[in-house]
């Protein structure tokens, strides 16, 4: 199964059912036919955004709507060794900084955010191309 649609069934299982646990979210997946274990599943939380409140696990609210607003990356590169700038549309740089901050990636420091331009601080060169996956793959629309 592909990570898109594992993240979906995620998503699904989340949104349909009260999920108290990793461990809970993953017994449903196996019943669903999803393979997976428990750190693509941490993986696959952190990525989705999707983190407990009350106990509970709740998708975040831009994936609480039937459709889902998506952020255009225009451009992703790292520069230096603790910069990585990203390009957008006019006027979504900081509703994606937002998301970004929100992913609590462990080789994230933070972001800077302008109009169309976001400024991505990472800890050190190893973690410039993790953090450009990571953020990738979070406003991938397919």
């Amino acid at each position: 199964m592909k990570k898109k649609d594992r993240q979906a069934k995620i998503m699904e299982v989340i949104r349909t059912e009260r999920i108290t646990s990793q461990h809970q979210l993953l017994e449903r997946l196996q019943l669903l036919g999803v393979e997976a274990n428990q750190s693509s599943i941490s993986r696959d939380l952190t990525e989705l955004m999707i983190e407990k409140a009350d106990g509970v696990y709740q998708l975040p609210i831009r994936n609480r709507a039937s459709s889902v607003a998506l952020i255009e990356v225009l451009s992703i590169e790292p520069v230096g060794e603790n910069l990585v700038v990203m390009k957008t549309p006019v006027g979504q740089a900081q509703l994606a900084g937002v998301h970004i901050d929100r992913m609590k990636l462990p080789d994230l420091v933070g972001t800077v955010a302008g109009d169309d331009t976001i400024f991505i601080a990472v800890r050190d060169r190893a973690g410039q191309q993790r953090v450009v996956r990571q953020v990738l793959a979070l406003f991938q629309s397919e």
